[in-house]
């Protein structure tokens, strides 16, 4: 064979690979202040199909045409799910195939219908809306994640379908799995079929906060103590989430710094027992009991060996 052959068959070869190689998917970050982008629109005008649009904490109030299949993704930086308030006009979702998990949906205001208008079929789950008035659906779209999702709730390790919160729902749980046992109907095309019975917050869900997380190795029946700065005077208080199969509890108590003062704050000092080798992450939310604000956050991973 003739190398000028040989080098058509290579380049031949070359463009056939190419071809079946997968698109390389952009990732895009909106934010308030500091990332490439502070309005989502600008984002989304910017983005290819199947692009990722990462919009951290904040509220926007900005009204959206979401016109592409982008996979929009609201993700908690510390200061809550950002919220989509259009201050007029709402967030239309007008793309076959488009994913918005993440976000919280304001309630219409007075001078609109809704805040979220969904006009192709889209997939639309871990949300939290204000009530079924804040969504107008116009073709069938799917209010669940696809495939199960691993998710603690209640200091319980758990793998299901998730949809969305609507502070509107009434339905039961009776197996305690934060999933409601009848769905939620939006309208004879539109039902979430798995509808969360508390705030998204209230599942701890891989990636859905951004939150640094602290690796810890124990071994099986040796205790191990975490610390973590506190001032139960101002009403705020440490809440752990853990794996009951892995950990057990021991104690929870409060020492109070080298201060001696009346209202100085100090640490509250947790203590658990691994009660079996595997792998597992503990979640504390700092907040008032009374409030749904949290003022921290934090994470540890721990590895347990026999």
């Amino acid at each position: 064979m003739s190398d000028y052959k040989r080098l058509i068959i290579a380049i031949l070869v070359l463009l056939l690979l190419l071809l079946l190689l997968p698109p390389s998917l952009a990732e895009m970050r909106v934010c308030p202040q500091g990332c490439d982008y502070s309005a989502i629109q600008a984002a989304l005008n910017n983005a290819s199909p199947d692009d990722k649009i990462v919009v951290e904490s904040g509220t926007y109030r900005e009204s959206l045409i979401i016109g592409k299949n982008v996979n929009l993704h609201g993700l908690d930086t510390g200061e809550g799910k950002p919220v989509l308030a259009p201050d007029s006009g709402r967030a239309v979702l007008a793309a076959h195939g488009a994913v918005m998990r993440g976000f919280a949906i304001g309630a219409a205001s007075d001078s609109i219908n809704c805040t979220l208008e969904v006009v192709l079929p889209a997939g639309i789950y871990l949300n939290d809306f204000a009530g079924k008035k804040s969504v107008c659906p116009e073709e069938a779209a799917s209010w669940n994640s696809s495939d199960g999702i691993n998710y603690q709730f209640n200091s319980r390790v758990l793998r299901g379908r998730l949809g969305n919160y609507w502070a509107d729902y009434n339905g039961t749980d009776e197996n305690g799995d934060g999933i409601g046992d009848q769905p939620m109907v939006l309208n004879d095309k539109n039902i979430d079929y798995y509808p969360l019975m508390l705030p998204v917050d209230s599942y701890k869900i891989p990636d859905e906060k951004e939150t640094t997380v602290e690796l810890i190795r124990a071994r099986v029946n040796e205790p191990f103590t975490i610390s973590l700065p506190a001032n139960p005077t101002t009403g705020y208080d440490w809440k752990a989430d853990y794996d009951y199969v892995l950990l057990k509890p021991e104690s929870a108590q409060f020492e109070r710094g080298d201060s001696q003062a009346v209202g100085s704050g100090g640490s509250s000092v947790f203590v658990f027992l691994p009660v079996k080798p595997g792998k597992s992450t503990i979640y504390f939310v700092y907040k008032r009991s009374w409030e749904n604000i949290v003022a921290d956050t934090r994470a540890f991973h721990v590895e347990i060996s026999a």
